[in-house]
């Protein structure tokens, strides 16, 4: 081969230029039969998706005009007098809603249409003469065929076709007569719609529908997508009622055709040029390997200079390799690697003695690995080594290397020393859980701006990370603290490097809440300052606890007043302002009159509203600098200071003051629907500079209110030294009678209750108090103070329970196995939510007849709530109790309720008894309360029935029943019962 041929087939560029062109010529010939063939393909394709929606078209085409076929029967059989045109076509619309109208044009002129809207269009119009509409309407008239004109725009604005149907009668002889000419309108734009005409173009395929215009001969166009071009297209024509379209579509391949060829040559010139690039890189390949052996050789020595560095960089590191070779248990490593498992140089390595010196508690984690490797997993652990009793930790990783064969051929391991940082990662752990703990924290350079703060911060002030990181601390200043306040804070924190103190900072939405706040100082070496960290803790809740709790110590918590320990300090403040300017004050006590009634009876609940609204009635009747508070229950009081510098005029306005308060609370109270009633009474006390101490004067205001209250109530009464003494003796009665019940100091007398024929029917249990030093007290004495207080309730429950222990002795007895006994009951004992429970519980106890069991009850019980006492009554009397309403016509009784009680007895009061014969006025009342028992059906009873006088008027009234003096008093037994009669019916 000459020289110069032989330079240019080994010059690799050479080569890929002939390899290049060939390719090319190759490659643009398969281009062009390709295209051929796709062209005709896609044509094919083309011709039957067209011959498919002119077929669709043409259908719905004649579909709508068959319509007309429909009204055309209607008319031959109504025999050309149709009367229902309207609501047959109105049908046919709601069916075909691409038909716009029907037209009826008898003799050819048009008459009617429906729908209605299109009355104002067409009517009247002679279609056979008109000279737009005649050709086609003869047309359909001389063939007796359906005729369709258009498309054109109809009146209305829409683009339409008409299709025209005529109509022949058939007459005698089979005649036929023409009668006129059905017409439909129908919407072109609503047929092409439902044809689906264009979604061609969406699939690729650019149409035109047309049709040659009978009257100019030239193309009219129906329809035409956007892109349509004529060429490379199927043509379809639809063959139409005296009409002929033409449908063409554009072949799919034809629109992108110059896209697709230039594209397929760029990919043919690719080929041939990549191969081209084959053909010079394997040529420069074989240059390039005799370049390589000299390479290599080169390479070998920077080899071993490169391992040399290897093994220092991995001592640097602190990383370590190792090699296994399959199918065998030792292992190469490096330097390194002897020294993190504390192997010594020379021993010879292999996996038990590398197992060996991992710590037991990860030994069986790591053989599980290597096994697992085996079967291809390569892992990465970290893991301890125990080596002279001090651990390490180290990171193993281990890929594995394999043959062409795909087996393992060895697994190539790093481990690296990690036991300093695992130190350090502790450290910086529990350095990240400190800072992000509940208390906000910021980190700040020298000159206080923050390069780092915590979610608690954040939750804190409002401020977010982004926000905050690189702002000055000033940005939480309140403004509460002057410059002072900052400058002491710098001066400390540069002596000490320390601060901690109560600070007032602002949140990021403008709210000002206290900051419990710890600066601590980060200084370097020179002991210059170049961090400092804050913690902060938001105190508002503490506060606001301590602020409540404040409030709580020294007010009312029903009603928001004052309470008795505030009261004592305004009232001792008071003393000495009123010792400096040298003027009066007044305080008043005030207690409501019958708030317990209404507490008992209504419930706490509405007590407590009460008490709402009084406190409010009165805080109306204060000035500024006056104290109101409430001392507990339905105690109030009231500090008026600065009166005046007379003790004449501080007595006059201290008393206006109480008499308007009096008149405020007399109004009703309206509380959940109702209305309620209470009065107050009020006590008073002047003071000045030379009175007695708060306490004191406290108790003096006491004692003249308790005063105003044993007047009724509802009064106004200033201290008088000499009631303190008989404040005392109350309290110490009541003291007594605690006693009294807790020693058994009461007993029980019991007075005869006898029938005309003076025979004794039963008794009344009477309470008396056998006082260790005092004798006997009579109930007059000390029934009013125990009502008042409430300890009527243990003593009623004692006086039940002894009366029905007797009751049982009684009925062991046969001479007294047929009395009764009778127990009064004070209407706060019957308000008790438990009384039913507590009678029933006694009667049980003591096992006694219900039915000799009578208990009496106070006209005052009808007053309030008279469907609860009902209800109680009746539950008692379902047991078998008897009631006697006690002291009648003393009190109010509506006679509606009484006749719904369930009554046994009435019982006169000893009042009407006393001057029966003297007073014309209470022998009528006695006669009544006889009369009405009678109508009731109730038995009657006279109390307080002395003499034998008294006796016979009460028996002529027909009353059958007496207790009094002229039987018996009051005693701890009954006298033995006689046999015969004291006196004569």
């Amino acid at each position: 081969m000459p020289r110069f041929f032989r330079q240019f087939v080994t010059n690799p560029l050479f080569c890929a230029a002939l390899v290049f062109c060939g390719a090319s010529a190759v490659g643009l010939h398969l281009i062009e039969q390709l295209n051929q063939a796709r062209q005709n393909e896609a044509l094919a394709s083309t011709n039957e998706l067209a011959t498919l929606q002119a077929r669709a078209l043409e259908h719905k085409i004649m579909q709508a005009l068959s319509a007309t076929y429909a009204v055309a029967a209607l008319v031959h059989e109504q025999h050309g007098m149709v009367t229902n045109f309207e609501s047959f076509a109105s049908r046919i619309l709601v069916y075909q809603p691409d038909i716009l109208a029907f037209y009826l044009a008898p003799d050819g002129i048009t008459r009617e249409v429906v729908p209605s809207a299109w009355r104002t269009i067409g009517l009247g119009i002679n279609l056979l003469t008109d000279p737009l509409r005649g050709a086609e309407a003869q047309l359909a008239k001389n063939t007796g065929q359906l005729s369709l004109a258009g498309p054109f725009t109809l009146s209305r604005g829409d683009v339409g076709v008409v299709g025209r149907l005529p109509v022949f009668l058939n007459l005698e002889h089979g005649e036929r007569k023409f009668w006129g000419l059905v017409t439909v309108v129908i919407s072109v734009p609503e047929l092409l719609k439902k044809t689906g005409l264009a979604a061609l173009a969406a699939r690729g395929h650019e149409y035109q529908l047309w049709r040659n215009n009978p009257g100019t001969g030239l193309p009219q166009i129906i329809d035409q997508s956007k892109a349509y071009q004529a060429q490379y297209i199927a043509r379809q024509t639809l063959n139409l009622p005296n009409s002929i379209w033409t449908l063409d579509v554009m072949s799919a391949g034809s629109k992108a055709e110059g896209w697709v060829q230039a594209g397929q040559i760029g990919a043919a010139l690719l080929f041939a040029l990549l191969l081209a690039a084959l053909v010079r890189l394997v040529l420069e390949a074989r240059i390039q390997q005799r370049r390589m052996e000299k390479t290599i050789t080169d390479r070998t020595a920077e080899l071993a200079l490169r391992e040399s560095d290897l093994c220092r960089a991995q001592m640097i590191s602190r990383t370590g390799s190792w090699i296994n070779y399959a199918g065998s248990l030792d292992m190469e490593c490096s330097d390194e690697a002897r020294r993190i498992w504390g192997i010594t140089a020379g021993t010879r390595i292999n996996r038990d003695l590398v197992i060996d010196q991992i710590h037991p508690l990860d030994r069986e984690r790591i053989l599980q690995l290597w096994q697992e490797s085996l079967a291809g997993e390569r892992y990465e652990v970290e893991y301890r080594l125990l080596i002279d009793g001090e651990i390490r930790w180290v990171l193993s990783q281990v890929e594995l290397d394999r043959g062409r064969d795909g087996l393992i051929v060895r697994r190539i391991g790093v481990l690296q020393d990690m036991t300093e940082r695992k130190r350090i990662e502790a450290d910086l752990q529990i350095a990240a859980i400190a800072f992000e703990g509940q208390e906000g924290m910021v980190i700040t350079d020298e000159h206080r701006t923050i390069l780092r703060v915590n979610q608690a911060f954040s939750r804190m002030t409002g401020y977010s990370r982004e926000e905050a990181l690189g702002q000055s601390t000033r940005l939480l200043k309140s403004g509460m603290h002057g410059s002072s306040y900052y400058q002491d804070m710098s001066t400390q924190l540069d002596e000490y490097g320390y601060w901690q103190g109560e600070i007032w900072n602002r949140r990021k939405n403008g709210e000002i809440y206290p900051e419990w706040l710890t600066i601590t100082a980060v200084k370097a070496k020179d002991g210059k300052p170049i961090h400092y960290v804050a913690a902060m803790q938001d105190i508002t809740q503490r506060k606001a606890t301590e602020a409540k709790l404040e409030h709580l110590a020294y007010h009312d918590p029903l009603t928001g007043l004052a309470n008795r320990r505030l009261l004592l300090d305004r009232l001792q403040h008071g003393l000495a302002s009123n010792s400096r300017n040298l003027r009066h004050g007044a305080v008043l006590f005030l207690d409501l009159d019958n708030f317990k009634t209404i507490n008992d009876i209504h419930g706490h609940a509405t007590g407590d509203l009460l008490l709402q609204q009084v406190a409010l009635r009165l805080a109306q009747n204060i000035s500024k600098g006056d104290t109101l508070a409430r001392i507990g229950g339905d105690e109030f009081a009231l500090i008026l200071e600065n009166l005046s510098d007379q003790i004449g005029p501080t007595a006059i306005m201290a008393k206006t003051n109480a008499t308007n308060i009096l008149e405020q609370l007399k109004l009703p109270y309206w509380i959940d629907g109702h209305d309620y009633h209470t009065s107050a009474s009020i006590g008073i006390q002047l003071f000045n500079g030379d009175s007695s101490s708060a306490e004191e004067l406290l108790k003096q205001v006491e004692v003249a209110m308790y005063q105003a209250k044993a007047e009724d109530g509802s009064h106004v009464r200033f201290f008088d030294p000499h009631m303190l003494s008989m404040v005392t003796a109350r309290a110490t009665m009541e003291a007594d009678m605690r006693c009294g019940l807790s020693e058994n100091q009461f007993i029980l007398y019991y007075q005869p209750q006898v029938n005309s024929a003076g025979h004794t029917i039963g008794a009344e249990a009477l309470v008396r108090w056998q006082h260790p030093h005092k004798g006997m007290i009579a109930p007059a004495d000390f029934i009013p103070l125990a009502e008042e207080s409430g300890l009527i309730i243990p003593l009623g429950t004692w006086v039940l329970q002894a009366a029905c222990k007797k009751l049982r002795l009684w009925e062991n007895d046969p001479a007294t196995a047929e009395l009764t006994m009778a127990v009064n009951v004070s209407a706060r004992q019957f308000r008790q939510a438990d009384f039913v429970a507590i009678v029933l519980t006694t009667i049980q106890q003591t096992a006694i007849s219900a039915c000799k069991l009578k208990l009496e009850l106070t006209e005052s019980l009808l007053v309030e709530n008279i469907e609860e006492t009902i209800q109680k009554m009746n539950q008692l009397k379902s047991h078998g109790v008897c009631f006697s309403l006690d002291d009648f016509g003393t009190g109010y009784s509506s006679l509606s309720y009484l006749k719904r009680l369930p009554l046994d007895q009435l019982k006169i009061d000893q009042s009407f008894v006393r001057d029966i014969l003297l007073d014309p006025n209470d022998a009528a009342i006695t006669r009544t309360i006889i009369g009405l028992g009678k109508s009731l059906g109730l038995a009657v009873i006279a109390e307080g029935v002395e003499t034998e006088a008294q006796r016979a008027f009460l028996q002529s009234q027909d009353c059958h029943a007496f207790q009094g003096y002229l039987f018996g008093r009051p005693a701890p037994e009954l006298p033995a019962q006689s046999n015969t009669a004291p006196f004569q019916a």
